[in-house]
């Protein structure tokens, strides 16, 4: 399956998938079909946006897009992505994860998104391997 293509046409046409274009609603549905590729579709994803926030290595990509979504903000972006900030959240999900699948499926694949948070990570002060 393309699921590439999928997204594209979720994000595009929510209701058409009994979504109803909340930042909730898509993320769970991509939780759902990463689960019924048993949790392999979006392996990486994660790591992928770790070093983009600077952190939040204990946190889900649900987060980690909420926190890149809304940086200025310390607390409460979960409300402002259900509020007038949905659309931006929305959008830049959708972003990451087709730049998450260009990543994927170029030379060196999810072992680069992996080579790249461990780098990260080693470059962290409180990191002790």
């Amino acid at each position: 399956m393309d699921y590439r293509k999928l997204f594209t046409e979720i994000h595009r046409r929510p209701n058409m998938y009994g979504l109803d274009g909340s930042y909730h609603d898509y993320c769970t549905y991509l939780l759902g079909v990463d689960a019924g590729n048993d949790g392999q579709l979006l392996t990486g994803f994660t790591e992928l946006l770790v070093p983009r926030v600077g952190g939040g290595n204990n946190l889900s990509w649900v987060s980690l897009v909420l926190h890149l979504a809304f940086p200025d903000r310390t607390s409460g972006w979960r409300d402002e992505a259900a509020r007038e900030g949905k659309q931006v959240a929305v959008d830049l999900l959708f972003s990451l994860l087709n730049e998450f699948f260009d990543k994927r499926d170029a030379h060196g694949g999810t072992a680069a998104i992996f080579d790249d948070y461990l780098t990260w990570l080693k470059a962290q002060s409180w990191h002790r391997p």
